[in-house]
């Protein structure tokens, strides 16, 4: 080994070694001295590699934060996102507040070219499958009629227009366009109304701002209020459930520009499901219903009477005998049969008295004044389902007597909103409107009572809540003022008895009001909580309190505490402005 031959008689061959033992030691040291320093100087060439590297990384990073950072990793910390931009045809509605109330998608129709449709049970199950609202039987029956173009589904969803085309029939096609959504529900459900399925607007403000929406594409911003509206048609939903009413309708008018501020008409219905809506919740009650408001009327009464001077605030008419006019006989209740004041005669309801007002106003002087008030035509409002007046063609006394109370003359709730406000804000009327009046814009009306009348009438009203039919609405801090009516219903020419429709005219707060509102409830059961009555001061009233609790804080009005100065004494106060 090593070049050397060995032999026999050689000491390291009988020891059993190649090499004397120490030799072969040191030649080991020798090898293994080589193989550390070559281990040695790869590593140190590993080394020095990493150092390189976390060289050139630190370099970056030191000059990255004191030269800030390069401009693609600025641009990934700070993305920029840019909206895609897709006009539609038709522009949005919102409310007062810019929430949106309506606006259109882009959307699709699928339609099935049935030219070279080979297998048309094939098409029909796999559409029938993948759309929910498609049915096997009637799609089949369609493919196989004979016409060129079958539509399937019109404004299909994103998802649906996906999974449609995702079935790679080449028979499928789509139609691009836009679908008019309302994202708050039914909850505006009658003031926006609907489009027909070419996006065109058939009723509601959809009709009659179609035009704008339309051809100017320009946002209509109505007066209505998201918020408010919400909490109008809960408290109002609420009670016709508690009452068993068969329906309702409150409206809530700025007093001094005519506003809306909240609409509800219940039941309603889901815009973007019109075709399970049922015709009769397409019914507007606040605008487009008319009917005898009963006792509300003496409101109006009272302040004609007032501004004809035919009556003083300091009068009293003697109620002790019914009013028997022709065949028809007019009467109180017997407790009121007796000598009473003006304001009595509304705190206390009396018919005989209001009866007895207007006959000494006159037919003339009547109409005159219910003309001013707008009760003899449709309300001047943006929507087109608006109801008219109905009145007496031959307008004979029992007409000016009967009317004077609240029988013979049918208006909406919306009528009344509108004459409410002229009494109680000054005496001017303004003309209703649905559109959002900015702030410094002239606003006009005309005068229909003297600023005097009103504030008597204000003084009066309040004694209503306070002593009369309208104690329920009496909420502490917000000084509310209003009058009551419970009209029997009239059903193919004849009143049935026991069934009402009753009605709360509220305005709030009286020393200077703002807002008006008025509630009404359709045939209210008798229940046990009210004693087994269903008159309008044990349903009515107690629903507009709900509602002026709830709206008055978001209108910006909070309670006040009470100030003997300015709540009392109302009438008084009334009675030396007449003298």
């Amino acid at each position: 080994m090593f070049g050397r031959r060995r032999k026999k008689n050689d000491i390291a061959y009988k020891l059993g070694c190649e090499l004397p033992l120490p030799e072969r030691f040191r030649f080991a040291d020798k090898q293994a001295g080589k193989t550390l320093e070559a281990g040695k100087g790869r590593l140190l060439v590993t080394m020095l590699g990493f150092c390189v590297a976390f060289a050139i990384v630190g370099g970056q990073l030191c000059r990255i934060s004191l030269r800030g950072a390069a401009p693609a990793l600025r641009r990934e910390e700070k993305p920029q996102t840019r909206a895609v931009d897709i006009k539609m045809n038709r522009a949005d509605i919102t409310d007062r507040n810019g929430v949106v109330l309506a606006t259109s998608l882009p959307s699709a129709d699928l339609y099935v070219d049935t030219e070279n449709l080979k297998n048309p049970e094939t098409l029909a199950a796999a559409l029938a499958e993948t759309l929910p609202d498609v049915k096997y039987k009637s799609l089949l029956k369609k493919l196989k009629s004979g016409k060129k173009f079958v539509y399937v589904k019109r404004n299909l969803i994103p998802r649906e227009l996906y999974e449609a085309n995702r079935l790679g029939f080449p028979q499928l096609n789509f139609e691009i366009k836009e679908m008019r959504i309302y994202p708050q529900g039914s909850l505006f459900a009658h003031v926006l109304g609907s489009t027909d399925i070419d996006n065109k607007g058939i009723s509601g403000a959809e009709k009659a701002f179609n035009k704008k929406l339309s051809e100017s594409k320009e946002t209509v911003r109505l007066s209505l209020d998201v918020g408010i509206q919400s909490s109008v048609r809960a408290v109002l939903s609420e009670n016709i459930g508690k009452y068993s009413a068969e329906g309702g309708a409150a409206v809530l008018m700025n007093a001094k520009t005519g506003e809306i501020v909240s609409m509800v008409s219940l039941p309603d219905f889901d815009p973007n499901n019109l075709q399970n809506a049922a015709k009769s919740n397409l019914f507007n009650a606040a605008t487009l219903g008319v009917y005898e408001v009963g006792s509300v009327m003496k409101m109006f009464n009272t302040a004609i009477g007032l501004e004809t001077k035919k009556i003083k605030v300091t009068d009293t008419v003697d109620a002790s005998h019914p009013v028997v006019l022709a065949n028809y006989t007019i009467q109180d209740v017997p407790k009121l049969r007796r000598e009473l004041s003006v304001p009595e005669i509304m705190i206390h309801s009396s018919n005989i008295g209001s009866a007895k007002i207007a006959l000494a106003v006159g037919a003339e002087k009547q109409r005159e004044y219910l003309q001013k008030f707008g009760f003899f035509n449709a309300p001047q409002i943006e929507l087109p389902e608006k109801g008219r007046p109905l009145y007496p063609e031959k307008w004979r006394d029992v007409s000016t007597a009967t009317i004077g109370y609240g029988y013979g003359l049918s208006v909406s709730p919306l009528h009344v909103v509108a004459a409410a406000a002229a009494v109680v804000n000054g005496g001017v009327y303004h003309t209703p409107t649905l559109l959002s009046r900015r702030s410094g814009k002239e606003i006009v009306g005309h005068r229909v009572i003297s600023d005097k009348t009103s504030k008597t009438m204000r003084a009066i009203m309040r004694e209503v809540v306070i002593k009369g039919s309208g104690r329920r609405a009496n909420v502490a801090g917000f000084e509310v003022g209003g009058k009551t009516g419970s009209a029997r219903k009239l059903v193919n020419g004849k009143y049935v008895e026991g069934s009402l429709r009753t009605s709360f005219l509220s305005a709030f707060p009286m020393d200077d009001p703002q807002y008006v509102l008025m509630v009404m409830l359709d045939s209210p059961k008798k229940i046990k909580e009210t004693y087994y009555l269903n008159t309008a001061a044990w349903n009515a009233v107690p629903t507009a309190e709900q509602i002026i609790t709830t709206v008055a804080p978001q209108l910006g009005i909070m309670p006040r505490p009470f100030d003997p100065k300015r709540e009392a004494p109302y009438v008084k106060s009334a009675l030396e402005t007449q003298e």
